[in-house]
């Protein structure tokens, strides 16, 4: 019955027009335009009605310290700004104290990064042509046969690296022959744990090596911003002093002119 009833067709309901003797008055107002306009009459009549309860209980005796900046011009309240000019000595000095300011950050940064760089050492996997290990070897035939993994004892894998690379012994230590079987499964057991144990302690430093050398590069990159905010407060120092100033150079890269 239901599709049934959803295939009669059904009545359409128009809205009412607006009569022919009112339409030089326009379109017919619907609910939501007459809404609207009392919706903007409501707020309207609520904010005169608060500005007038505000005008009521003013206080003909008040007084603020900022009446004596202010005055009023057309009917609206404006600052008296010629008060609040600066002179170009108290400007001068705030430049000077500024540029105190910049030098003690940035000596304070060089010396959090002397004391990052001394703990460090800066391992670059990108670029490592800038790094050598220089081997010194007896005759040019044992220089021509060199064999880095043999001569550094260390697996081939590992061959490649400047730091964290351990011998062959340490990674596969030899057995001992002990008579009791049991004695021998119990130590390869503590030495696998043992091996599970180091592989989370490099773990953890490679982290803390990372977080390190992230902190140095910010702090690099701040020291290269406050440099830069020192070269401009140097040249308008420069700018504003007596005499007769010429540009040199443009500015570039962030950089003042010289």
């Amino acid at each position: 019955m239901s599709s049934l009833r959803n295939a009669v067709k059904r009545i359409t309901h128009k809205e009412r027009a607006q009569p022919r003797a009112r339409a030089h008055l326009g379109l017919l107002e619907k609910k939501q335009d007459y809404k609207k306009r009392a919706v903007d009459y409501q707020q309207k009549r609520d904010r005169l009605q608060a500005m007038k309860l505000r005008a009521d209980m003013r206080n003909p005796d008040e007084f603020y310290m900022g009446m004596h900046n202010s005055q009023m011009k057309d009917g609206k309240h404006t600052n008296k700004t010629s008060d609040n000019i600066i002179s170009a000595e108290v400007v001068k000095l705030m430049k000077n104290q500024d540029l105190a300011h910049v030098r003690y950050q940035q000596q304070k940064e060089t010396k959090k990064i002397e004391r990052l760089q001394s703990t460090l050492h800066f391992i670059d996997k990108n670029n490592s042509s800038d790094r050598n290990h220089i081997v010194f070897v007896d005759d040019q035939q044992k220089a021509e046969l060199f064999d880095v993994v043999q001569h550094f004892q260390t697996l081939p894998q590992l061959a490649d690296r400047a730091f964290n690379r351990p011998r062959v012994g340490t990674l596969m230590p030899e057995a001992e022959d002990d008579d009791g079987g049991e004695h021998n499964a119990k130590k390869a057991k503590k030495q696998r744990i043992q091996k599970v144990v180091e592989k989370h302690k490099l773990i953890k430093i490679a982290k803390a090596r990372d977080v390190s050398y992230a902190e140095l590069q910010g702090r690099i990159t701040r020291q290269e911003a406050i440099a830069n905010a020192e070269s401009h407060l140097c040249v308008e120092k420069l700018v504003a002093g007596k005499g007769r100033k010429r540009k040199v150079k443009e500015a570039e890269d962030g950089k003042p002119a010289v």
